[in-house]
């Protein structure tokens, strides 16, 4: 790309955290993680939202795709990717992501599975039950999804 071409975007945050007087970033920092903590109860009752609004879909899944089901618990896992990873839960975001994924794949090549789907909501069940320091059964459960995910062709994420 020419000179002429770039495009310089000014950052205001940045400008305003160098004036003399203004918030270092690490102060800034604390002052979000801190508002995050206020309102983490809230993003629990959100993310458990979602996850019983899987549950409640998941029977209705059935072996021809039932659209109604399959869009609220895509919508729902889409839900639970903007709250997992702020809440301290970024397995739930791995499976959410996952799931969205693996709902698009099954769509586009109409190779309907409603098994595969609803072993990630019983999954996000699982994984939301399960006790920080429990890393190897989390593990193990991350694993069982990842080798769905590649039989469905779905591109893992991580992290």
């Amino acid at each position: 790309m020419s000179e002429a071409h770039k495009i310089k975007v000014k950052n205001h945050l940045a400008d305003m955290m160098r004036q003399p007087g203004g918030r270092s970033v690490i102060e800034a920092l604390r002052g979000a993680e801190a508002r995050l903590d206020r309102n983490k109860g809230q993003f629990l009752e959100a993310l458990d939202r979602s996850i019983s609004r899987m549950e409640v879909a998941g029977p209705q899944l059935n072996e021809a795709p039932n659209g109604a089901a399959a869009t609220e618990i895509y919508q729902a896992a889409n839900d639970m990717i903007a709250m997992a990873g702020v809440v301290g839960y970024p397995a739930l975001d791995e499976v959410a992501h996952g799931l969205c994924d693996l709902i698009d794949v099954l769509r586009i090549e109409g190779n309907w599975n409603d098994q595969a789907i609803r072993v990630h909501v019983d999954a996000v069940q699982l994984l939301r039950g399960l006790r920080p320091e429990d890393e190897i059964a989390r593990e193990k459960v991350l694993e069982g999804l990842r080798k769905v995910w590649t039989r469905f062709g779905v591109e893992i994420r991580r992290g």
